[in-house]
């Protein structure tokens, strides 16, 4: 047992394990860079799920990988025992309380790597989100709670880049209560019970039509209503991006290209007219009433990806330990050779 801890806190274990990260990292960049498509794949995935489930099917593209996790885990190992043994080194021959800030420094890597490990073997990710502004979807694999778009506003700067961005979001239960709301960025997300809501775009869609009915003019949602001045209602049915008519007058699209976009216009007693909606002032003739494509309903939208990374916490507990540490290191430390200073006598090994 003491030949074991002896090896495991070798500083000289340490050097070799520095090296052969070094050397697989910089062998996984030249795999990553011949098969970007299959590593993009990667990122949207949970990490030891989606390696267990390729089995050998790509061993040569992700042994380097299942190589780097070995050694990071032989690193931490090493770490845990050269932190503890110096630790106790410290205490027991009694040096300056100082001497332990560097192993603060080594607690909050370790912290780190957990909440890594943790969110490589459970969580989620989930992209695509398409939400309008107005709407709610459900949080995925979270019941009982969706998520709604209120606003969002977007700058662009003098080159035409993006120049600011804020996009105001709300958890509500499906009883509609809230639960929190939040403004969120490009790299600023939401972040609830471990679930991390991201902006990944944003743009506008068309949702409806501005439509004149004999002289009242209303916005209609796409599958909306309307109504003439007289109280007649038409409603909107189904859109043919390429509309034509067979030979027995039915209605059908050529190609799924909006080459020729008409609109289904219903009347009350179920007569069908046909709207061109490719521009502005096209008219839809024999109605009732003159019915005049006026211009459309734009709603804003964002595209979120949402995911949920169990080991955040311990991520960001990690990072501010380590932080503190390398202050406590740089500018508290002392001396720096009453504090590395040994007894005679006392065989050091590698923190």
């Amino acid at each position: 047992m003491r030949s074991v801890w002896k090896f495991f806190s070798s500083v000289y274990l340490t050097i070799v394990l520095a090296v052969l990260i070094s050397a697989v990292s910089a062998w996984g960049s030249m795999v990553v860079v011949r098969n970007q498509r299959f590593f993009s794949a990667l990122d949207h995935e949970v990490l030891f799920p989606f390696l267990l489930s390729l089995k050998t099917e790509y061993i040569g593209l992700t042994l380097w990988v299942w190589a780097l996790i070995l050694l990071t885990a032989v690193f931490a190992v090493n770490t845990v025992v050269c932190t503890a043994d110096k630790a106790w080194s410290v205490i027991r021959t009694r040096k300056p309380w100082q001497a332990l800030f560097p192993h603060i420094v080594h607690v909050g890597f370790l912290i780190a790597l957990l909440g890594h490990l943790a969110g490589s073997v459970w969580g989620f990710r989930s992209y695509g989100h398409v939400l309008y502004e107005g709407e709610a979807i459900p949080v995925p694999y979270q019941s009982g709670v969706q998520v709604r778009l209120d606003e969002t506003e977007m700058r662009a700067g003098v080159r035409g880049d993006l120049d600011y961005l804020r996009t105001r979001l709300t958890l509500v239960n499906d009883d509609g209560s809230e639960v929190v709301t939040r403004d969120i960025g490009l790299n600023n997300p939401l972040i609830w019970k471990g679930i991390a809501f991201y902006h990944f775009d944003q743009g506008q869609s068309p949702t409806g039509l501005v439509l004149d009915a004999g002289g009242r003019t209303s916005e209609a949602a796409l599958n909306g209503s309307f109504s003439a001045p007289d109280g007649s209602a038409y409603r909107l049915g189904s859109v043919y991006p390429d509309f034509a008519l067979d030979e027995s007058g039915r209605p059908f699209s050529r190609s799924d290209l909006f080459a020729n976009p008409h609109i289904e216009i219903i009347s009350a007693d179920g007569n069908v007219y046909f709207l061109n909606i490719s521009e502005p002032g096209t008219s839809v003739t024999g109605a009732p009433h003159a019915i005049t494509l006026k211009g459309y309903v734009f709603t804003p939208y964002v595209v979120l990806t949402i995911n949920k990374d169990p080991g955040i916490g311990f991520i960001i507990a990690g990072s501010i330990v380590l932080v503190a540490g390398m202050v406590l290191l740089l500018f508290f430390r002392g001396e720096r050779t009453e504090l590395v200073r040994s007894r005679p006598g006392v065989e050091e090994r590698g923190s």
